[in-house]
């Protein structure tokens, strides 16, 4: 993958500043323009052009600046994986140390804001559908598609005896696919039953163990994980707990494109070894 020099930075500023705007008002990738992760992303962006300009982020700590860095990053991934219109300059945030294995004798010349700097892509000539994007970039965006599917999944049964609201499952999840289904399969029938994960002190949790993205198709992806699920179910009828689910186990995510954005469309689970499934696979 190729970047621009800052020579060729300099001698294309029209176009780039044309896709830098365009960037920053669709709403899409930029809810909030003025907020800090932006603001230094501007500041990194308008180095380029003028290296002595000023910008209070010189003064950030590092590991503030280094947050903001990855919000940014995690911002343009998500941008540059959805469908939309032709995008001719790509850009990256990256670390000043990285520079020398693009720049090489140019790394320690290239502008920089405490040691983060903008990296520029021309793809106006390439025919690309990932907009410069690596399938390392691909396996990351994907493996954090399945994390926020977990912990949605996991607010949706917390949030009982409330029904969680659809817009917030359909973020990560395909709004008729069977993944869902099964959610609200199990959230309406434990609602009828009472049965709640808020009563004081009540151990609940869950977490992702391991997380491999198997294979990427064009209308399916495939991604595997280890996961620990303790559901502590409490019978807010009876006032005592009615049933806990602890399992360990590997599961099997199918992800589907929805509106043009890859979600989980079915999750493949084993029987649980408990006695009452409750994460059962729904059947139509």
């Amino acid at each position: 993958m190729e970047y621009l020099s800052l020579k060729e930075i300099i001698s294309l500023k029209n176009d780039i500043n044309i896709e830098l705007e365009l960037l920053l008002s669709n709403k899409a990738a930029v809810t909030k323009p003025n907020s800090l992760q932006w603001l230094f992303f501007v500041d990194c962006f308008n180095v380029l052009f003028n290296p002595n300009s000023y910008s209070k982020f010189h003064s950030l700590t590092n590991s503030n600046k280094a947050q903001l860095k990855y919000e940014i990053e995690d911002k343009l991934r998500n941008f540059y994986l959805r469908p939309g219109r032709k995008i001719d300059f790509v850009f990256r945030m990256i670390h000043k140390k990285e520079l020398k294995n693009i720049f090489y004798d140019d790394a320690e010349s290239y502008p920089n804001i405490g040691e983060y700097a903008v990296l520029v892509r021309d793809t106006s000539k390439e025919v690309s559908q990932n907009n410069g994007l690596t399938k390392k970039d691909i396996k990351e965006y994907i493996e954090r598609v399945i994390t926020e599917a977990v912990e949605t999944e996991f607010e949706a049964y917390h949030t009982l005896p409330r029904i969680i609201e659809d817009d917030l499952l359909n973020s990560w999840f395909c709004a008729s696919g069977p993944a869902k289904k099964e959610i609200m399969h199990v959230l309406l029938r434990h609602k009828e039953r009472g049965w709640v994960l808020t009563n004081p002190m009540n151990p609940s949790t869950k977490r992702i163990l391991s997380i491999k993205v198997k294979d990427i198709e064009k209308k399916e992806i495939f991604v595997s994980t280890t996961e620990y699920w303790y559901l502590r179910w409490w019978d807010s009828k009876k006032n005592s707990y009615a049933f806990p689910y602890r399992e360990t186990n590997h599961q099997q995510y199918v992800l589907r494109k929805d509106d043009g954005i890859w979600k989980v469309f079915e999750t493949i689970r084993p029987a649980p070894r408990t006695s009452i499934p409750h994460r059962r696979r729904y059947n139509n």
